[in-house]
């Protein structure tokens, strides 16, 4: 199921708390537009990238990368993009990608 932008501005433009790696504090979603995911943590802003995500949710879904939330922020970053891929499997754990 490729990833449907249109639904996760929906889900996110209004904010979101999602729960973070064991151990780590709560992730905070501040809103979501065409093409970015935005995100707060206790120390920094940030945001994710409507292509990067959606080129994620095309190697998920492809078996080229794990669904393995742990072993997710290892592919991301080497995949995808060096871009908060911790934040990254977080957002796509909340969205039904990863376990």
């Amino acid at each position: 199921m490729p990833l449907d932008w249109a639904d996760v501005v929906k889900r996110y433009e209004n904010g979101a708390e999602l729960p973070s790696m064991p151990g780590a504090h709560t992730l905070k979603v501040t809103g979501a537009d065409d093409n970015y995911i935005y995100v707060s943590h206790r120390l920094w802003k940030a945001k994710l990238t409507r292509a990067n995500l959606e080129k994620a949710v095309r190697l998920l879904e492809e078996g080229r990368m794990t669904r393995d939330y742990g072993d997710v922020v290892d592919h991301y970053r080497t995949y995808i993009a060096d871009e908060r891929p911790t934040t990254a499997a977080t957002v796509l754990k909340d969205l039904g990608f990863v376990t």
